[in-house]
């Protein structure tokens, strides 16, 4: 996999962060089919107050159909040596824990606590060992000179400026003025909690790098937009399906997830498109690693 792992470590490490990333996110995907499965089919199994109810009813079908296949589809392309699929692939274990701590810290106690559990631990120790196979010399290398870094870059930094500036807004108008949020302050510690932590700060930090050419910032440019896409995606169809936010806000921003779900697409097709790895065949050990190493992140 050129692009992953380029470098002189030794072969048995690498094979064993693979071993432990796919296997994980075997287990992430296994929980996130039976997960939007039953709550799909069985919505009876929740406990919680309308608000979340609405959440649940549309993510989990948006779960199931679209984000559990982007899952097991990179994971197969990655298996076979493809570091697009490798990069795919943290992106949909970027998106299963943000959204398995929904479940695991907001949703009342049901008969899938422990699925949420192994959803939300796994995806996260996935993305860990997925993230030390990679090389960021060799990534931002394989990214050829004609990718739209800087347009990306920008799109992204207007991503998390709206995100970053709609929470804190709300935070400070409580703070200076005693008024709660609309969607309540135990709801808004939740969700501002982890769009702050888990998407404005990566989606900020992948801008910067990205509109730098840095290898980080490709990186992290696939993996939130991935994300991104999916998520926006879900909000978007919440938006229409019953006029509220999936994930918590208000009516009327249809438009606003419309955007980013199709500026996420673009900018992962520009990004994916202008990708070029030679050596990204079934068996190939180095187009996550890159052979050896030279010189800082790009």
């Amino acid at each position: 996999m050129h692009g992953l792992e380029l470098g002189s470590r030794r072969s048995d490490a690498v094979d064993g962060r693979r071993r432990a990333t796919y296997g994980l996110a075997t287990v992430v995907g296994s929980a996130m089919v039976v997960q939007s499965a039953a709550g799909t089919f069985l919505p009876g199994l929740y406990r919680d107050a309308e608000f979340a109810l609405n959440a649940w009813r549309v993510n989990d079908p948006v779960t199931l159909l679209v984000a559990v296949p982007v899952l097991f589809a990179s994971l197969a392309l990655a298996r076979r040596g493809s570091a697009r699929g490798h990069l795919v692939l943290l992106g949909a274990l970027q998106y299963a824990l943000y959204n398995y701590a929904f479940y695991l810290f907001g949703a009342e106690l049901n008969a899938h606590f422990l699925i949420y559990v192994a959803a939300f631990t796994a995806s996260g120790a996935a993305l860990v060992t997925g993230v030390a196979m990679l090389d960021p010399v060799a990534i931002g290398r394989s990214f050829s000179r004609a990718t739209p870094a800087r347009p990306v870059s920008a799109y992204m930094a207007v991503w998390a400026a709206v995100l970053g500036l709609a929470w804190t807004a709300q935070w400070l108008a409580y703070v200076l003025t005693g008024r709660a949020p609309e969607i309540g302050t135990e709801p808004f510690r939740l969700i501002a909690a982890l769009d702050l932590s888990l998407v404005v700060a990566p989606v900020a930090l992948g801008a910067a790098w990205l509109w730098a050419r840095r290898g980080w910032g490709f990186v992290i440019a696939v993996v939130m937009n991935v994300k991104g896409a999916i998520y926006a995606g879900m909000l978007a169809v919440g938006s229409l399906a019953s006029g509220a936010l999936a994930a918590g806000g208000g009516d009327g921003l249809l438009g606003l997830w419309a955007f980013f779900t199709v500026g996420s697409l673009v900018a992962l097709a520009l990004l994916l498109r202008n990708m070029h790895v030679p050596a990204e065949r079934a068996g190939s050990e180095e187009s996550l690693s890159g052979g050896r190493r030279s010189g800082r992140a790009t």
